[in-house]
Order: C-alpha cells, then sequence, then structure tokens
C-alpha cells in the first residue's frame, strides 16, 4: 500500500510524495509500538510457565512487529529513492534552464 500510493504521488505535487512518506514511517512505527501492547492471555498457575521463558511465549505480537518493521523499511527505501530521482530532477531541471536550445 505504501508503494502504490508512493507511485501513484509522482503525479502529483512534490510535497505530496514527501507527505506520504512521512505518513507512513509514522503509521508504520506505531504499528510496532501496537505489537509491544498486544495482550497475551493469562498463564494458568498449574501451566509452570513463567513470561520469561521462550517455550511460554505468546506469538500474538510478532505479525504486529514484522508489519511495522517491514513498513518501516520500506518507507526508508522509498525515502532514499525519492531523495535521489529529487536530486536528479532538479539537476535536469538547471541544466536545462542554463543551455540555450
Amino acid at each position: 500500500m505504501i508503494a502504490v500510493g508512493w507511485i501513484l504521488s509522482w503525479w502529483g505535487a512534490r510535497w505530496i510524495r514527501w507527505s506520504l512518506l512521512a505518513t507512513g514511517v509514522v503509521v508504520s512505527v506505531l504499528v510496532f509500538v501496537t505489537g509491544f501492547h498486544v495482550s497475551s492471555p493469562p498463564l494458568s498457575p498449574d501451566s509452570g510457565c513463567t513470561r520469561e521463558q521462550v517455550q511460554c511465549m505468546d506469538g500474538r505480537p510478532i505479525p504486529w512487529l514484522e508489519a511495522g518493521l517491514f513498513g518501516f523499511a520500506c518507507c526508508v527505501l522509498l525515502l532514499i529513492v525519492t531523495t535521489v530521482a529529487d536530486i536528479v530532477i532538479r539537476l535536469e531541471n538547471r541544466s536545462s534552464v542554463e543551455s540555450p536550445h
């Protein structure tokens, strides 16, 4: 969804791209943080488990953490591509203005 929005934003103003990337970063971080707050079911006293034991850990937060990290990595990659593309576009515009045809 982040990549599709980014691709579609190239037909709009430059501020739209940067706004979408900033929004994507914020949402990805919020999804990642949500993974730490997903509640696990209570452990029964007779289970013999404590929350610190790996074999007793609940896997509910893992998809949230993965989605947050993947979204953040995608935004960082698109941020690099956008920065390079903006630099190239500005250099091309500057060279076309300076050279009379």
